[in-house]
């Protein structure tokens, strides 16, 4: 019976750790500075975002999880979206913090 629970115990574990990152969309609305390595933090304007299962609605870029050059592309995309009022998209891994949605990249759509 242990050996079963073992088992059970490891898919439940291993199915979590692999999960596919997530693709969200919409027009920002709202950009800050977080941390003095150069994180920032991005908001979809509209009350049916794509980014509501995200611990307040936000797509946080660190320096944890980019580099310090991939972090000054990212924030000059979205500045730029920001302006033009341009949807840009976040692929984000909510299994590396939780209910935290760190970005992994962004793209400008048109």
């Amino acid at each position: 019976m242990k050996k079963l629970l073992s088992i059970a115990f490891l898919l439940a574990l291993s199915s979590n750790a692999f999960a596919a990152p997530a693709y969200y969309s919409g027009t920002i609305n709202r950009i800050w500075a977080q941390d003095q390595d150069g994180g920032f933090i991005i908001t979809y304007e509209g009350t049916s975002n794509s980014l509501s299962d995200c611990k307040h609605q936000y797509a946080y870029f660190v320096s944890s999880v980019q580099s310090p050059e991939m972090l000054k592309n990212s924030l000059s995309i979205a500045l730029s979206a920001f302006h033009a009022g341009a949807t840009v998209g976040v692929v984000v891994d909510k299994d590396l913090n939780g209910e935290y949605c760190h970005a992994l990249s962004i793209d400008l759509r048109k």
